[in-house]
């Protein structure tokens, strides 16, 4: 029988938070705080590789209240298993989704620069506006990767209708040679799930969503292409279009997002291209059938204007655009750790090496596969291997096979599919565990003994009736 997620007490679980670094998490070595929000603190870390060597990563560690809350802990794993079917060059890659005494936490490709929040505060700090070329590169690069997630479909065609949910400057990162990637996704959904006992949680994120999630009514993809509107519409005007009205008020936020009239972009920003404007005003049409249909259509149009307007804008582009700006940034404006790594190399997919502490993970192969066990039967109060005692990890995974390569099966794990091994393995994920081999060997011998027995004792018999 399936166990259900077990509810921890976070305080009793989760040591006290030191500020000397570097400093031990399991396996992972914590180099230091890359920032803090109200679901996580997230730091730059060394992670071993499936090639015996130490690489940098990102470790997103949850706030105590999501450990308390086991539906919300369902809801991140849930949530994780699709991140890590994203293999697109504008997506942030997640490693791992992990339980370490009692924190859950992400690993994830760690992308070496600044997020656009950064850039979006020293805009609006300095009463400026950014160009309209990097504004189009920045958000066609932000649409073709929310397409990548959009248009997934699992195995049997089907999609999968994922929606990121918090599309903000905050979760939108530029790296040191001009990449733009997207990270969060899901994270919103576990946000609203617990915002209750998390007072302020998504504070500041109400005035980036579409009328329709301010609403509280379902949303779909379209609701993804409004926010990038508003981020579009920010950007080219230096200005915030729903933050400061209503004194910052939530409700007043929300209600903005629903009802205030959008003021036409082309006369808060004299000389910005018409057609530029109109791609805007699309994207932030508040009647779905009016808006983008897709974020790929988005895309086209801002990569169709950017070929007539900018046709030389590219990621090398927007890395001289961004270092300037940064490096013209008043004194104590822009974070210290933005662009600024240790020499070492960052990790891969391929490189991975999922710990012991892993929910779900990818796969030190080829390819994303499947978790080390199921969600439902960790226990996050186990203590963590040592990191170089025990069997090595990669030796717990089943190579994936042509054809399965970061495809989840019905069962929602990646690769080889539980239910396929029969109703002995259903419970238990892809692999059994110790016990239940040696319970299954020792069942084999007596069998085998007693087989010889029988036969030894019926020969005897035939031969005395002989």
């Amino acid at each position: 029988m399936r166990r259900e997620l077990p509810v921890l007490t976070f305080a009793d679980r989760l040591p006290l938070v030191r500020n000397e670094f570097p400093q031990p998490f399991g396996p992972y070595e914590l180099l230091r705080r890359l920032g803090r929000g109200g679901m996580a603190e997230v730091f730059l870390a060394l992670a071993p590789s499936s090639h015996g060597e130490k690489r940098l990563v990102a470790l997103k560690r949850m706030h105590g209240a999501l450990s308390e809350d086991p539906s919300a802990v369902e809801m991140l794993v849930q949530e994780a298993r699709l991140a890590m079917r994203f293999q697109h060059e504008c997506i942030a890659q997640t490693f791992e989704l992990g339980c370490h005494e009692g924190a859950y936490y992400f690993i994830m490709e760690y992308v070496d620069g600044v997020d656009l929040g950064t850039i979006s505060s020293l805009v609006e700090s300095r009463n400026t506006r950014l160009d309209p070329a990097p504004v189009a590169y920045l958000c066609a690069r932000m649409a073709r990767g929310l397409s990548h997630a959009h248009e997934l479909r699992d195995e049997n065609g089907q999609f999968l209708g994922i929606v990121h949910r918090d599309v903000s400057p905050q979760n939108v990162l530029i790296g040191r040679h001009g990449e733009v990637k997207i990270i969060d996704f899901g994270v919103a959904k576990v946000a609203s799930r617990i915002q209750q006992t998390m007072a302020g949680i998504i504070k500041g994120k109400y005035a980036y969503m579409s009328p329709e999630q301010a609403s509280a009514e379902t949303v779909d993809a379209r609701s993804d292409l409004f926010s990038i509107g508003i981020c579009m519409y920010e950007l080219l005007s230096g200005q915030p279009l729903f933050r400061g009205i209503g004194g910052s008020s939530p409700y007043a936020i929300l209600r903005a997002v629903r009802d205030e009239p959008i003021p036409p972009i082309h006369k808060v920003v004299p000389g910005l291209p018409h057609e530029l404007s109109r791609i805007v005003h699309k994207a932030l049409e508040r009647r779905l059938s009016h808006r983008y249909q897709s974020a790929a259509a988005l895309a086209n149009d801002l990569e169709a204007w950017l070929r007539r307007h900018a046709p030389r804008f590219d990621a090398l582009t927007l890395q001289v655009y961004v270092r300037k700006m940064l490096d013209e940034a008043p004194a104590g404006s822009v974070p210290q750790n933005a662009i600024a790594t240790p020499p070492l190399a960052k990790m891969r997919v391929d490189e991975f090496l999922p710990s012991q502490m892993s929910v779900v993970a990818s796969s030190p192969f080829d390819a994303p596969t499947s978790p080390v066990r199921p969600p439902a039967l960790i226990q996050p109060s186990e203590p963590a291997p040592s990191p170089g005692g025990g069997r090595s990890p990669s030796m717990l995974f089943p190579r994936s096979y042509p054809g399965q390569a970061g495809a989840l099966g019905p069962s929602g794990h990646a690769g080889v599919d539980a239910r396929t091994l029969g109703p002995a393995f259903a419970d238990v994920g892809l692999r059994p565990s110790r016990r239940r081999v040696l319970q299954v060997l020792w069942v084999g011998v007596i069998a085998l003994l007693f087989a010889l027995g029988w036969s030894t004792i019926a020969t005897l018999v035939k031969i005395g009736g002989l």
